[in-house]
């Protein structure tokens, strides 16, 4: 009985080393990392922000326009390693019930590292010739204290988000990074806009190119790689290709709006939790009871070969005393 116990908990205790090992280096990393069949709803509000309104062909000023944004997962073209996520931006005037744009763009994208990757149908604008590269949406879960490429869907490339600081928001020490587009011209097809638009004389129409300025802070869970809040300036102008005359097509300052369900910080404190409870809780307590039952396990099989000799020496004792009686009583 004594050895079927000793191999039975020095067993169990093995193999919950083992499996607490595994769980960390390799059933954490497999599990922690981006969702396929995401559906989030996520809007920006700007108050006091103009736009020009082409069905009047007037600039809307002191307007307050809300961007919602809608991310799906596409679960059938996604794997192991990559994640596709459908995003539908539109941006309006609810006011006024004027739409002011609608945005689409279909990202691939590593699991784990958060990096744009060109498969999968990946478009801007149902455009798959653009190539997507560095961050698109979704973080690394381990995001470091450094700059990260990020791409921007008006430029059509990757730019900076700049590490500057740690800040608490909303209950979470988060990382802040800056994003910093300068004045870039937009190579897409403007029609000719009125004269008069841009600021000059006469009713004839005006070749224009369309430029586009912005600036992102964006903060980071870096427990999760989760924002849990932004805040995005964008200023978009036409201006003639030739000669002087401009027109404002879009100046925002859009910040995260509170809407109704679990806050970005609540998501992300909870992401936090379960990320930890893969990542070290569970693999730490069968760490933790594998070592118990394994040193249980060696302490029984030590004590019984501590009785072993006693109850042989116990045993010849006898065995004398009794020939030293019979041979006295001969």
């Amino acid at each position: 009985m004594r050895s079927a116990a000793v191999v039975i908990l020095a067993g169990f205790g093995v193999f919950l080393l083992v499996t607490g090992v595994l769980v960390r280096e390799y059933v954490a990393p497999a599990l922690v990392r981006a969702p396929t069949d995401i559906y989030k709803v996520q809007r920006l509000r700007a108050e006091n922000a103009s736009y020009f309104d082409a069905g009047k062909l007037q600039v809307r000023t002191g307007a307050n326009v809300t961007a919602t944004a809608t991310v799906r997962g596409d679960v059938a073209a996604s794997d192991h390693d990559v994640a596709v996520w459908d995003m539908t931006t539109v941006i309006q005037d609810l006011d006024r019930g004027y739409l002011i744009d609608i945005a689409t763009r279909r990202l691939a994208f590593d699991r784990r590292t958060g990096e744009l990757v060109d498969c999968c149908g990946a478009a801007v604008q149902g455009d798959t010739s653009v190539r997507q590269s560095g961050l698109g949406v979704f973080w690394p879960m381990d995001v470091e204290r450094r700059a990260y490429p990020m791409f921007d869907v008006q430029t059509r490339r990757a730019w900076p988000a700049e590490f500057k600081g740690v800040e608490e928001v909303h209950g979470v020490e988060a990382y802040r990074f800056e994003v910093h587009v300068p004045q870039t011209k937009i190579a897409v097809e403007t029609p000719d806009v009125p004269a008069k638009l841009l600021g000059l004389d006469g009713d004839a129409a005006v070749p224009v190119d369309r430029y586009y300025q912005g600036e992102s802070v964006i903060w980071v869970d870096p427990r999760t790689g989760a924002p849990v809040d932004q805040r995005q300036k964008v200023h978009s102008m036409l201006k003639a290709k030739s000669g002087p005359g401009s027109l404002v097509v879009a100046d925002l300052e859009m910040r995260m709006a509170p809407d109704a369900g679990a806050s970005p910080a609540d998501t992300a404190n909870d992401a936090a939790a379960r990320v930890r409870l893969v990542e070290t809780i569970v693999p730490l307590a069968m760490a933790v009871l594998g070592a118990v039952l394994l040193a249980a396990g060696i302490l029984i099989d030590r004590r019984g070969q501590e009785r072993g000799p006693r109850r042989r020496q116990g045993r010849n004792g006898g065995t004398a005393r009794r020939l030293r009686a019979e041979a006295s009583g001969s």
